[in-house]
């Protein structure tokens, strides 16, 4: 009698665990891949290392660097202020004849090191067929620097040698700040500036209506008062002038208000050319044969003259004009020639 039995193997063999490592991986590659990342943490382990100490070396050496400055400093230091508090002494040297001649000079000593002392080379006694004179036998060499500038002056040498009786000489006054910048030449100033003028007036001849006559003129006068601006190779003034002089049987006088424009040309240091033109309000009055004939009207007049700038705040000048008024019923028109000297005074 056969009995059939299926027995079920998965039971007494159970089924293979799944596998750490891939199928496709050789035998061994886990252990490999332990041993290449142990390699990779000592590396970089000792890299790290490297630096740290590296850098805790660097900063070892600096700080060692900086102290050994600090010592040179502060022994330098030290070393200068003992070579200043310890000054060399002079003093005095014979001469005895052709003897050489040894240096007396103290030596300094510094840190307990004395330096040497300075050498003097012997002072040789001429030849007599040198035709220099003999030096006497015993000269002694004291105060080889001057105490002050004052013994090496010209006064103490004489007084030193015997020559007290001769006048000592004049030390010259140091110049003043101001006197050592001020210009030789005066400078000229822009601004405000006023100024009186005078000067010598030729009038033409002229004539008066109803009833029409004419009349000679002579000679006269001119003065007045003008104010003006400087811009600089430019100038704008205004003026009162009064200007008079003798007619045939009278007298002629002319008010004058006037406004001038002026331009410069600088011709030196000091001198300037000048021209312009006036224009105002002239009132005029003809005392002709007892009646006195009056008007007002347009004045103006032409400038060309010649300045000179005495000092900083002051000038000279000297100008001819040509002046002319207009015509009015009463007279006609008066005009001439003006030769005038003026003064400007800047503000």
């Amino acid at each position: 009698m056969i009995f059939l039995c299926n027995v079920n193997n998965s039971i007494s063999h159970p089924p293979h665990p799944r596998r750490a490592v891939p199928a496709n991986l050789p035998p061994g590659a886990f252990f490999f891949l332990l041993g290449s990342l142990g390699r990779v943490f000592f590396l970089l382990s000792f890299v790290y290392a490297h630096s740290v100490y590296g850098v805790v070396v660097e900063e070892k050496n600096l700080s060692q660097r900086i102290t050994e400055l600090r010592l040179k400093s502060n022994a330098h230091g030290k070393f200068v202020s003992e070579l200043l508090g310890n000054p060399v002494e002079f003093e005095p040297i014979e001469v005895d004849g052709n003897a050489p001649v040894q240096s007396s000079v103290s030596s300094t000593k510094v840190d307990g090191e004395s330096l040497p002392a300075a050498e003097i080379p012997p002072r040789l006694s001429p030849s007599p067929h040198s035709g220099l004179p003999d030096v006497e036998e015993k000269e002694v060499i004291q105060n080889p620097m001057p105490d002050s500038v004052e013994d090496s002056s010209p006064s103490s040498s004489s007084e030193e040698s015997g020559l007290s009786n001769q006048p000592p000489s004049r030390t010259k006054t140091p110049d003043t700040y101001d006197e050592l910048y001020k210009p030789k030449i005066p400078q000229r100033r822009m601004g405000y500036y006023f100024g009186p003028f005078v000067g010598l007036v030729f009038p033409d001849d002229g004539a008066v209506r109803y009833p029409k006559e004419s009349f000679q003129s002579d000679g006269g006068i001119i003065g007045g008062l003008r104010l003006g601006h400087d811009f600089g190779g430019m100038r704008v003034e205004g003026e009162y002038a009064f200007l008079t002089h003798k007619i045939s049987h009278g007298r002629s006088k002319l008010h004058n208000f006037q406004g001038r424009f002026i331009l410069e040309k600088n011709i030196g240091s000091r001198a300037d050319l000048r021209g312009g033109i006036g224009m105002g309000l002239g009132i005029v009055n003809h005392d002709y044969k007892g009646h006195n004939y009056k008007g007002a009207g347009f004045s103006y007049d032409f400038l060309l003259g010649w300045s000179y700038r005495v000092m900083e705040n002051w000038s000279l000048n000297l100008d001819y004009r040509h002046y002319l008024t207009a015509a009015h019923e009463n007279y006609d028109r008066l005009q001439g020639h003006v030769i005038e000297l003026s003064a400007g005074f800047d503000l």
